[in-house]
């Protein structure tokens, strides 16, 4: 596969590597990129004119969940697209939730001197040939630990033990000095992270998290 365009997705109010890889990019002059904040109604609004050939996701710029949700909604819409993560740190919650929703088919970059485009090039090279670049000593503590313990965010499964305990979104806020709606939101990102099945008419939201939370951390 030929490398002609590169999607950079990273926050505009944390950036990252962005600029440095761009700057490579344009003085090699062989290739196009476009940097854009992230949000997955404007990663896939630019999908269709760009046409992009691979899309980079800057895992040290971005938030967690708002970058696998975007690289999900990517990922559905263009399946043979390919995404790479990138960041100069290992990141186990990253790869394994990648590992489970299997969003990253292509590749994950991990703690390379990224900021060196030669660099960045060698490595989506190796994704476009199939490789997935994810370091031996984190693949091994992937599969050896029980997948979602790495999954939620500290924060996350301090919210969701609370829930699981009975308190209301409001004594879980006092708990964890946030705001209720931070806790809603929070609650809503480890739902969509454990896969939990929307409330119906005989289900409630709240108890499908609590339960799915429980059996996820092997507690029933």
């Amino acid at each position: 596969m030929s490398l002609n365009r590169v999607l950079l997705v990273e926050n505009s109010f944390r950036p990252g590597m962005g600029a440095f890889i761009a700057k490579g990019f344009e003085e090699s002059k062989e290739y196009s990129l476009k940097t854009m904040v992230l949000t997955q109604e404007e990663a896939l609004g630019a999908i269709p004119d760009f046409k992009p050939d691979v899309v980079l996701f800057d895992m040290d710029s971005l938030r967690r969940t708002d970058a696998l949700t975007a690289a999900l909604g990517i990922r559905t819409t263009y399946p043979d697209l390919v995404i790479i993560f990138i960041s100069e740190r290992d990141n186990p919650a990253i790869a394994k939730e990648g590992l489970v929703s299997a969003m990253y088919t292509h590749g994950y970059w991990l703690n390379r001197p990224c900021r060196e485009p030669a660099i960045v090039l060698g490595e989506i090279a190796r994704a476009l040939e199939g490789g997935k670049q994810v370091s031996t000593s984190l693949l091994e503590d992937v599969l050896t630990e029980h997948t979602y313990q790495g999954l939620l965010s500290p924060q996350q499964h301090r919210v969701m033990r609370l829930m699981s305990a009975g308190l209301s979104n409001a004594a879980i806020g006092v708990e964890c000095k946030i705001t209720t709606k931070a806790v809603e939101r929070t609650i809503a990102a480890a739902s969509k992270l454990l896969h939990v099945e929307p409330a119906s008419p005989k289900t409630n939201h709240r108890v499908n998290a609590t339960m799915k939370y429980l059996r996820a951390m092997s507690y029933i």
